[in-house]
């Protein structure tokens, strides 16, 4: 039987299967690339499927290449969907990437009888693939990925980022029906993702986006970004816009023309967008409430000064209290992530922190999470240090690891218990009261943590 399509991008299943929030918009973009240079391309997003109806798509759709991303919370899906693809369509050649496969290639090898890795930012170098694996090239040839011959993992050079992210194509929209997706939580209508910025200026130990990244912030113009946002909301009729950026408003002066754009083309969205305390100030503010702006996160993570230091987070509560202060005075909605666990965390920093958000009134809180232990980051190399895991853990375990090298599991988990409590003490409200329970149960059963809907009301 002759391929349906050349490459089918594929998001997995999720342990449970459930609707997403967002299409999977980094294979949004791979998709489009290729669909732009004349490969037949498609994305299957199977979050919510069983792996019986992923087995009979794949079969109906039959694609000479499947690529699979592999983020390292949710590795266990992607390594079975990659098994799944092996033994509906053996002929198929697997391609896997995303920050955990990149971060540890030889682990696709084995765990996912995986053809080859992309490595790193993924849209030029998967066309590159792409058309040496259709025309029965040599992979080697590549660079940007890892192959295996002869039972030796290789990598071939390193691909430079994509210079001008104008020059990409808007993402393949057209493989999604975006009313098949939650959205944001707080408003009505079809919502959809943007993406205008890649990576972040920050060093936080904790977070391996930056290193995916290279250290590197780069950004579209926002000509190109107001483009984009006019062809959701005339075409795919979206009036409800996150935008994924690690820290939208790293260029203020960028921020504010996009802010400017949306009220010139009179495009009447709702949108959020996330950005670091030290990088907003009140006309910036006012400028995103007037063009649809209703809620921006910050990455708080701590009230304790020594934490914040330690984590690398480059803010101080001073900082984290007047952006808090700006975004009330400006309508707009300001969310805290918290986190316990961090290297130095102890009841009385968590106190400090319950303090800090008493001050500076977050909109939402519920993001009480216990710190994780990603790839290629400082805190990872902390772990290993301290003999909580070695690179080869990642083979022995599908569970999320934890920083436990000061406080075990169970500590934690009381910690955060204290934290979500403490929150809803400094409310006085019986919702806030309500709300704790809710969450603490939440937290009890991991299953229920699996659950998205769940999720938006606590997180």
């Amino acid at each position: 039987m002759n391929p349906l399509m050349d490459v089918l991008l594929v998001n997995p299943p999720r342990e449970v299967p459930q609707k997403a929030d967002f299409p999977p918009i980094g294979l949004a973009y791979i998709c489009a690339v290729l669909k732009k240079e004349g490969i037949s391309a498609g994305v299957l997003d199977a979050c919510a499927f069983t792996w019986r109806k992923l087995a009979k798509l794949l079969a109906a759709k039959s694609p000479r290449i499947v690529g699979v991303p592999c983020w390292t919370l949710e590795r266990a899906c992607a390594f079975t969907t990659a098994r799944l693809v092996r033994s509906v369509l053996p002929q198929a050649r697997i391609v896997m990437g995303g920050h955990h496969a990149t971060s540890f290639p030889q682990h696709m090898f084995a765990k996912a009888s995986a053809d080859a890795v992309v490595l790193g930012e993924g849209e030029v170098t998967m066309l590159a693939l792409a058309r040496t694996m259709l025309a029965g090239g040599d992979v080697a040839s590549v660079r940007g990925i890892a192959y295996l011959r002869d039972g030796q993992v290789r990598c071939t050079g390193p691909r430079e980022l994509v210079a001008e992210l104008d020059s990409l194509p808007y993402p393949s929209y057209e493989e999604f029906d975006l009313d098949d997706y939650l959205g944001l939580p707080e408003v009505s209508g079809r919502s959809g993702c943007v993406i205008t910025s890649r990576g972040c200026p920050q060093a936080c130990v904790f977070c391996s986006g930056s290193v995916f990244w290279r250290r590197k912030w780069r950004a579209r113009s926002a000509e190109n970004v107001l483009g984009e946002l006019q062809w959701l909301h005339d075409r795919h009729g979206v009036r409800n816009v996150i935008f994924f950026d690690d820290n939208f408003a790293v260029s203020k002066d960028r921020a504010m023309a996009i802010c400017r754009g949306i009220i010139e083309r009179k495009l009447r969205i709702n949108w959020v967008a996330s950005s670091h305390v030290t990088q907003v100030d009140g006309e910036l503010l006012q400028w995103m409430r007037r063009s649809g702006c209703y809620r921006i996160d910050f990455g708080v993570e701590s009230g304790s000064p020594r934490v914040l230091r330690d984590i690398r987070k480059g803010q101080t509560t001073e900082q984290i209290e007047r952006a808090f202060r700006l975004a009330h005075e400006a309508g707009i909605k300001p969310r805290a992530f918290l986190v316990v666990g961090s290297p130095g965390e102890s009841i009385r920093t968590v106190d400090e922190t319950v303090a800090l958000a008493r001050r500076i009134r977050p909109y939402d809180s519920g993001a009480a999470g216990i710190m994780w232990v990603l790839p290629d980051t400082a805190l990872y190399e902390s772990a290993k240090a301290g003999g909580l895991l070695t690179d080869g853990t990642w083979l022995d375990t599908d569970e999320t690891i934890y920083y436990t090298c000061e406080h075990n599991l169970a500590e934690l988990e009381a910690l955060r218990d204290r934290l979500i409590r403490g929150l809803a003490r400094s409310q006085g409200t019986f919702k806030a009261a309500a709300e704790y329970w809710a969450r603490k149960a939440y937290y009890r059963f991991p299953r229920l943590q699996k659950l998205r809907r769940l999720r938006r009301l606590f997180a």
